[in-house]
């Protein structure tokens, strides 16, 4: 179909030149005609060349047409063929599965520019999608595999063998840790899901935003406990409309890495402050921090800087928190150095309705 559009675009830019080269034959005819109906030219002074002049004169007005016409098949072949063919070429390789092509862009026409920008752009969100399925497929066999084989092992051992309490009672919650991190992680896949589809926060109803914060700290603070960490707490009252249950979610994650990646007897930093239409929450730790090379890919689904997966998580989290943090009009900050630890600084929209209007 493709070729069969491209042969048919060649015919009628070949019959295009036929009418171009007739169209100025005539056009040099009937300006001879004017001249001569006009008194410029005597018919003694257009023939006294006699036949063989005018076949001179024939041949170079012919010559002159086909050389204008040539010029405009080669400018058009050059502007808009020549970038067709490209173009149909690269479909050819998306056909075949090769994702990794892009076309030039460098091209004077604005439509065909776009054109070639939006094609580019297309093969890159394919190209995404595919390391993404991939990427996803391995995460599962992992992350899935290895809590299902320790409930698996840990049951037959409860089972088959004559276990005491402690011991019984050991696996038991190693049984229940496991099952509780498969929870998470199906949780996340369809928090993550759901946010994917949606195009905006709605509000529901506006709440206190510091008093939100303290209460996802007492949901952490078992984990903050066990490590002994300082909390160095700064909250302005801050009231937001926004969806209450989702901008939770932003904390539960952000907080609870900001836990996990410090050291013990450390110091959780977090302060809450409004910055013109927007609150402020700045999160900062003194823990392991990451490398660029970790930061920059952070937000990506299942991405885990940890390539054992040694660490507690299933690289959903700061996923989620970005969409939300999108969604809401918003922006997420984040720095971090190896061993001084990290600082994430969230902004949303006081009122995310007024963020609704601007969309």
């Amino acid at each position: 179909m493709k070729k069969l559009k491209i042969r048919t675009l060649k015919v009628r830019l070949v019959i295009s030149i036929f009418v171009i080269i007739t169209t100025v034959y005539a056009m040099i005819a009937m300006l001879m005609l004017l001249a001569y109906h006009g008194g410029i030219m005597s018919s003694d002074q257009i023939f006294h060349a006699g036949r063989f002049g005018m076949l001179i004169m024939i041949f170079i007005f012919f010559f002159i047409s086909v050389s204008i016409g040539l010029l405009v098949f080669y400018r058009f072949n050059q502007i808009f063929l020549k970038p067709i063919n490209e173009l149909s070429a690269a479909l050819k390789q998306v056909e075949k599965g090769n994702y990794d092509v892009s076309v030039s862009t460098d091209m004077k026409i604005r439509e065909l520019r776009r054109l070639m920008q939006g094609f580019n752009q297309m093969t890159t969100e394919i190209s995404s999608v595919e390391m993404l399925k991939k990427d996803f497929i391995s995460y599962f066999s992992h992350e899935f595999k290895t809590p299902i084989t320790s409930i698996r092992g840990f049951s037959r051992q409860i089972k088959e063998q004559e276990l005491d309490d402690l011991k019984q009672a050991e696996y038991i919650d190693i049984i229940y840790r496991e099952s509780d991190r498969l929870i998470k992680m199906s949780s996340n896949v369809l928090t993550l899901t759901k946010l994917e589809n949606q195009t905006m926060i709605a509000a529901t109803e506006g709440f206190s935003l510091d008093e939100q914060l303290r209460r996802s700290l007492l949901l952490l603070e078992n984990a903050w406990s066990e490590k002994n960490l300082e909390l160095d707490l700064e909250f302005d009252e801050i009231f937001i409309n926004s969806n209450e249950e989702i901008i939770k979610q932003i904390w539960i994650n952000v907080i609870g890495n900001a836990i996990n990646y410090s050291n013990d007897f450390g110091v959780l930093k977090i302060t809450c402050k409004e910055d013109g239409a927007f609150a402020k929450v700045r999160i900062r730790d003194y823990g392991a921090g990451m490398p660029d090379a970790v930061r920059e890919r952070i937000f990506e689904k299942f991405y885990q800087g940890d390539e054992s997966h040694g660490a507690s998580g299933n690289g959903l989290g700061m996923s989620i928190v970005k969409r939300i943090v999108d969604l809401c009009g918003g922006k997420i900050v984040i720095k971090s150095q190896l061993k001084k630890g990290t600082v994430v600084i969230v902004y949303l929209p006081i009122d995310v309705r007024k963020s609704e209007d601007n969309v």
